[in-house]
């Protein structure tokens, strides 16, 4: 009887540790210290801009109007609101204000919704919405659909707090990144398909890296792993092209004269739209008419080339016209309804660029605004910032112009193709012979702060984060160098194998990504700053149960848990609780059997982040006599019958 007892005893332990209903669902994730309500604000500009903030909120205010403005005062974002029967109305957010009869474009309350896995709008106004402790909001600033739903989409999600939506950061082509580490250990590295290797810029939207090269558009984790690829044969040669991330979208030229979109989840492709000339620069997007619109600039040999607008929605055209030259690698820039054009001029068969070069501003309609004529071609991304368009040639001037298109100043600074830098009043650009210039603009001239010289060409695009300034050269050992807004040099660091590198930085959740011509993607960073991830594991992987994953951390991190069902291609998101020196997740029930893929990602308080590799798990039949508590009842019996045998 005493053996008896003791089994029952085991038997009851286990069935109360089986997670059921609501059990299985895991709370929401603390990310501050008992006492403390801290949560995140994330804010998505019309130009595709983020930035992030995790504040403190005070015992007696929670409301997510209080966190706003803590973040806004911590990020130097102006806001304005207004008080009225429904609470406070945010008015402006930065520079970008609410439009209502005009462009249609006002902010947006997003609230992340963990059973849905998405954001949502707020159903409460920002001075009614209040926040628990590890929350997470959003303010996005676009227009609405006849559903009145927001036509973009929040990039950054919980976990993954920065996004990097174009090749230059964002459509003013700024090349400003707002995350803050940067280092020169290899946390990862990625080998592409291609024996080119990459040539592409990488973009990144909800923790996700989306390169290209001559043989495959990538989908990849913060930890390096390919989620999913889309090889020439499913949808076109990729070659040097950089995509762009809007929507569900990421969006591409394929060197077969077809611009695609193809959706972010999956890479399946949603639409192709065949044009006349090559699309060699990254396009962009604009709301016009209160629809999401997408501006690509060609190449033709021999010619001009053009401007398309093609509707997002469903890749049909909406207008083309002509350009005074061919655009070439340099992507145009939006401003005040405006598609700011760079043109390289017509190149001859003998690779020859002839005039007219300069660049061109056509409105949202197809409308011609103001061109500028430069003495040389114009093979660069133009900087919208403060005031002034900036652009450097291939003769060797930077230029900046009024933003009506008249002359601002100009500098000699040598033959250049690499798109600048601007933080503030200054100017951050390389040039053809290695040169590295930081120059201030004065208003109506400019000044060089600094000169340095470096191993190689800088043919790339500048990069500005966190007070540092990341340059590339392209020669046949090229480096990547870190140097202080003031000139010192911070580290450089030479990929192995060495290779040219034409990508252009970028800077996003705690990585610098740096692509080469010798295959690989590299992420940089400062290894000892990131989150510490210790082992995974994983429960009982049954059809019909929650599986439980969980991973041992020391630290107090917000948590969260993405994972692929067995029956589908779309990844989804749980956030982790914190039990007993774990983070603990639950993945809902599957259906069928198969294989189940997840990993997880940590990130601080400072929104600094690590992502583990990704795992794979087989989802089994449930088979009822082989469960815990059926098991242990059958021992019970067992033992009760050769018990009553024996006595």
């Amino acid at each position: 009887m005493k053996h008896i007892i003791i089994l029952m005893v085991v038997a009851l332990a286990l069935i109360a540790f089986i997670p059921h209903g609501e059990n299985a669902v895991t709370p929401e994730q603390k990310l501050g210290v008992s006492g403390e309500v801290n949560a995140t604000v994330i804010f998505q500009f019309g130009n595709e801009n983020t930035a992030s903030y995790t504040v403190t909120l005070p015992s007696d205010n929670h409301t997510a109007l209080k966190a706003t403005e803590l973040a806004c005062a911590n990020l130097s974002l102006t806001l304005n609101y207004s008080w009225g029967t429904y609470g406070a109305l945010v008015n402006q957010i930065g520079w970008e204000k609410n439009d209502w009869s005009g462009t249609g474009y006002y902010w947006h309350l997003m609230v992340w919704s963990n059973k849905s896995y998405s954001w949502k709008v707020s159903n409460s106004g920002a001075s009614n919405l209040n926040l628990t402790d590890g929350g997470v909001v959003a303010w996005l600033y676009t227009v609405d659909n006849p559903n009145w739903m927001p036509y973009d989409t929040v990039q950054v999600a919980p976990g993954y707090m920065n996004a990097w939506l174009t090749q230059r950061g964002d459509y003013n082509n700024t090349g400003v990144s707002h995350t803050h580490i940067i280092g020169d250990n290899i946390a990862w590295q990625f080998k592409g398909l291609s024996s080119y290797g990459f040539s592409s810029t990488p973009v990144v939207s909800h923790g996700i890296i989306y390169i290209a090269d001559g043989s495959a558009m990538y989908a990849l984790t913060m930890h390096g792993d390919d989620l999913w690829n889309s090889t020439s044969g499913a949808a076109g040669y990729w070659g040097m092209n950089s995509p762009i991330i809007y929507g569900k979208y990421v969006i591409i030229y394929s060197t077969n004269n077809t611009i695609r979109a193809l959706y972010r989840d999956n890479g399946t492709v949603a639409w192709g739209f065949k044009i006349n000339g090559a699309v060699t620069s990254s396009p962009v997007v604009a709301m016009v008419n209160k629809k999401p619109v997408l501006f690509a600039a060609t190449y033709v040999s021999d010619s001009a080339g053009q401007l398309y607008a093609i509707y997002i929605e469903n890749g049909t055209l909406f207008w083309n016209v002509s350009l005074m030259g061919s655009n070439y690698y340099g992507s145009p820039a939006i401003y005040n309804n405006t598609i700011i054009v760079p043109i390289g001029g017509i190149e001859n068969s003998s690779y020859v660029w002839n005039a007219p070069y300069g660049v061109q501003a056509i409105n949202f309609t197809g409308g011609y605004v103001w061109n500028y004529t430069s003495s040389s071609s114009v093979r660069t991304a133009p900087v919208v910032s403060g005031g002034h368009i900036y652009f450097d040639t291939a003769g060797g001037n930077l230029i900046a112009l009024n933003v009506n298109g008249t002359i601002a100043w100009e500098m000699n600074i040598g033959p250049s193709t690499a798109p600048p830098a601007v933080y503030g009043n200054v100017v951050y650009v390389g040039n053809n012979t290695g040169g590295l210039y930081a120059i201030k603009d004065n208003g109506t001239s400019g000044t060089v702060l600094w000169q340095k010289n470096l191993n190689g060409p800088v043919k790339a695009g500048l990069l500005y984060v966190s007070g540092r300034i990341i340059a590339v050269t392209d020669t046949s050992n090229s480096s990547v160098y870190c140097l202080y807004s003031n000139g010192t040099l911070a580290w450089n660091f030479t990929p192995e194998p060495k290779n040219y590198i034409l990508s252009s930085p970028v800077a996003v959740d705690s990585y610098l990504l740096i692509a080469s011509n010798n295959g690989y993607l590299y992420a940089l960073t400062e290894n000892a700053s990131l989150p510490s991830m210790g082992a995974m594991s994983v429960g009982n992987a049954v059809i019909g149960a929650p599986i439980k994953v969980s991973i041992s951390a020391s630290q107090t991190y917000m948590a969260v848990l993405y994972y692929k069902n067995t029956t589908g291609n779309e990844w989804h998101t749980v956030w982790m609780s914190y039990e007993n020196g774990e983070y603990i997740g639950y993945v809902p029930s599957q259906s069928t059997t198969g294989t189940l893929a997840y990993y997880v990602t940590l990130t601080d308080s400072q929104g600094t982040s690590k992502t583990s590799q990704v795992q794979y798990t087989t989802v089994s039949s449930s088979v009822p006599e082989l469960t815990i508590p059926v098991v242990a009842l059958s021992i019970l019996i067992i033992v009760a019958v050769v018990y009553r045998r024996k006595v």
